[in-house]
């Protein structure tokens, strides 16, 4: 006969030995949450006018000494991988640079199955508060990338560096003078004057792409984070252009920043097919 307990063995097997694979092929990596950095964008897209916050707005949410530690979960796995962000002013720069670090891993039965370590720094000028340099260094399993990316603001260029894949290098025209990755952009939204109903736009570059998205705050919501019990401003996306598998819109992706003095990030979501990936604050510390 054949029990309970025999079953849920049978199904935790069958998870382990044939679904759980086959998810991380067809996309733990970024391949699920980010589109295919070997498919290039068009040239020739129509960008829209936009009017961005000015750089004083877009610096705000930017403080020196600042880190933010963050446990992922993707699916079933609850603790999928890690992710922290942190600030430092730059070396040698004269208190007229910034770099915001990002360093990404995957943790416990995902990282047996699917070893990931990403780092990246990105080089943020802080009279305009945008990018001036992005650097990524990427290790899954025996696969190796290294990227970097140079902007050049008095021609409007981007200049992408595939340093395993020379074929993808490219230069591009920038649409709009005000670019930021991901990690800064999450820097960039806590210093707005945040409201619900309120919309902001976004300029992000990655991997030699970018997209212009917004975000709105749609509602107050209390969260139990590592802080306490704190009310929160939710946003999501209300448009991406083009499409991105990040920037879902129709709930498929929300940020949660914290509604008090220091606007913290505690909780990102973004539903793909195979499954559900979050990152919840564990840990922010600061210098000053």
């Amino acid at each position: 006969m054949i029990t309970s307990s025999t079953k849920l063995n049978f199904l935790l097997a069958f998870c382990l030995a044939v679904l759980v694979p086959a998810a991380l092929e067809a996309g733990y990596g970024n391949d699920a949450f980010e589109d295919d950095p070997s498919l290039r964008q068009k040239d020739d897209l129509e960008w829209p006018e936009v009017e961005f916050p000015s750089a004083d707005e877009r610096g705000k949410g930017f403080k020196a000494g600042e880190t933010f530690s963050y446990r992922a979960r993707w699916g079933i796995f609850k603790k999928a991988g890690s992710m922290s962000f942190s600030t430092e002013n730059a070396p040698n720069s004269g208190g007229k640079a910034i770099t915001v670090r990002t360093d990404v891993a995957s943790r416990g039965l995902i990282k047996k199955l699917y070893p990931l370590q990403m780092k990246a720094i990105a080089l943020i000028d802080t009279e305009n508060w945008r990018v001036v340099r992005n650097q990524t260094l990427e290790k899954s399993g025996s696969d190796h990338k290294s990227n970097v990316t140079l902007f050049d603001f008095d021609r409007m260029l981007m200049n992408y560096e595939d340093k395993f894949r020379p074929e993808r290098n490219h230069i591009r025209e920038l649409p709009y003078d005000c670019p930021v990755d991901y990690a800064s952009a999450f820097l960039q939204i806590r210093g707005f004057d945040l409201e619900v109903g309120t919309v902001y736009p976004l300029f992000i570059t990655t991997k030699g792409k970018f997209y212009y998205a917004q975000l709105k705050v749609m509602e107050m919501e209390t969260l139990k984070t590592v802080l306490g019990e704190k009310e929160c401003f939710r946003l999501e996306p209300i448009s991406s252009y083009p499409q991105s598998k990040v920037f879902r819109e129709g709930g498929k992706m929300a940020l949660w920043v914290t509604n008090d003095q220091d606007r913290i990030p505690v909780q990102l979501e973004v539903k793909a097919p195979v499954g559900t990936a979050s990152i919840r604050l564990e840990s922010y510390t600061t210098e000053g």
